[in-house]
């Protein structure tokens, strides 16, 4: 070889190292030595528990169905349908993806003897609601009232009072989905 040609593929080699380029032999599937990744290999590496890798994130479908695991889920998917709202009436709504169950509870005013009185719940449910559960606030009082709710509807439950006084208010608990 010519001192030309010499120069010439040190020059080619020397530009293409300056420009970032760096051509090297992909490594085989599972290599973790030092060897120098390509493109190729991080783009066929698929990342697992025990092998680092790239990874495809979730849909939000794929999160909701639950049954992908070469995928990885972001908090913003795993917090979607999750809402709240704290308060004396507030309710708890959990992701489709945990089943979509929603608690609601409700602080209730008076209930007159033997009476009832239909809530509306601070949110609708989806689907349905499924049980409520009351509790007389007594005030102090030591007598036992006896507070009584319906199945609850989408929007609504009624609660009654079977005591033959009034009761100064109920708190109520409410489930569905």
């Amino acid at each position: 070889m010519s001192l030309a040609s010499n120069l010439a593929a040190l020059a080619r080699l020397l530009t293409a190292a300056a420009n970032g380029i760096i051509n090297g032999t992909t490594p085989a599937s599972g290599d973790n030595s030092t060897a120098l990744a390509t493109t190729a290999w991080m783009k066929a590496e698929q990342a697992q528990e025990t092998v680092q890798g790239t990874s495809k994130v979730a849909t939000q479908a794929i999160t909701n169905a639950g049954t992908d695991d070469t995928t990885i889920v972001t908090p913003k998917k795993l917090r979607a349908g999750f809402s709240i709202s704290l308060g004396a009436n507030g309710y708890i709504a959990f992701p489709t993806w945990l089943g979509g169950l929603i608690i609601q509870w409700m602080t209730l005013g008076s209930i007159g003897a033997q009476g009832s009185v239909s809530v509306t719940l601070p949110i609708a449910f989806p689907t349905m609601g499924f049980v409520a559960f009351a509790n007389s606030v007594d005030g102090g009082f030591t007598a036992t009232y006896r507070v009584n709710p319906t199945t609850p509807s989408k929007t609504a439950v009624t609660v009654g009072n079977t005591y033959n006084a009034a009761i100064p208010g109920a708190m109520l608990l409410v489930l569905g989905y």
